[in-house]
């Protein structure tokens, strides 16, 4: 079992949202020709927030559908444009049922599968970023109600995690999976990086940097843990081998 991870995938939903004045030609295709040339149905692969440019939960059934058709064991995490997720965890777990690779979803809670336990949120841009470029795939404003707010989750996130571990008997992979950046280029500490190497996981994931402020995520070893960025552009279009276990 490996685990790979892809972010931001920007499925068009039932809107008809393109990609292509972003350069994104074609895509999803190339997206999911790679998807399936690289990953196995007995991998896992952590899709990591941006999802979908669905607005509501019946517009992204087709995206949903689209995920499900590739292989690997899915899990799911919000982006800032996930507009379509809810609040209601009951109401995501009816939601994603009809799919059968997704076998989770991050929602103040932690995933187990095979090896991995993998816990994390969606978090927001921190005081720490450095300027980065706006507009539709750009960054987000800085709000600190958001800050605490995602901090918290990700806490809830790692405590459930804690506990999935208590009752495991096999070895376990600890697994952060974020969508904004928990730490960026300057290498300064934030509230989210602080929370999740106090819990040193063996590596986070995370996405949601595009085009020229791809640049502005830490990438590398701090505190213990490796920090990969995986948006979709970043990866060049193709899931990103994270572990093999």
């Amino acid at each position: 079992m490996r685990l790979f991870a892809i972010g931001d995938t920007h499925l068009p939903s039932s809107r008809k949202k393109d990609m292509d004045r972003f350069g994104w030609t074609g895509h999803p295709k190339p997206l999911g020709d790679a998807w399936d040339a690289l990953v196995t149905p007995d991998d896992v692969i952590i899709v990591a927030g941006d999802i979908s440019w669905a607005t509501r939960a019946t517009e992204v059934l087709d995206d949903l559908a689209w995920l499900d058709a590739r292989p690997g064991k899915k899990v799911l995490l919000r982006g800032n444009h996930d507009f379509w997720w809810g609040d209601s965890t009951a109401k995501l777990k009816k939601l994603f049922e009809p799919y059968r690779s997704f076998v989770g979803f991050l929602q103040n809670s932690a995933v187990e599968v095979g090896p991995y336990v993998i816990a994390g949120s969606r978090l927001w841009t921190a005081p720490e970023a450095p300027p980065m470029p706006g507009g539709e795939l750009g960054d987000e404003a800085q709000k600190p109600d958001y800050i605490e707010r995602e901090s918290n989750r990700l806490s809830l996130s790692i405590k459930d995690a804690k506990d999935k571990e208590a009752r495991r008997s096999g070895p376990t992979v600890r697994v952060c999976a974020v969508h904004f950046p928990p730490m960026y280029v300057n290498g300064l500490e934030t509230a989210f990086s602080r929370v999740l190497e106090a819990w040193q996981p063996t590596l986070c994931v995370y996405g949601h940097l595009h085009g020229p402020g791809i640049g502005a995520g830490f990438q590398g070893e701090h505190g213990g843990v490796r920090y990969v960025l995986a948006s979709c552009d970043a990866a060049g279009f193709k899931p990103v081998l994270l572990h093999e276990g």
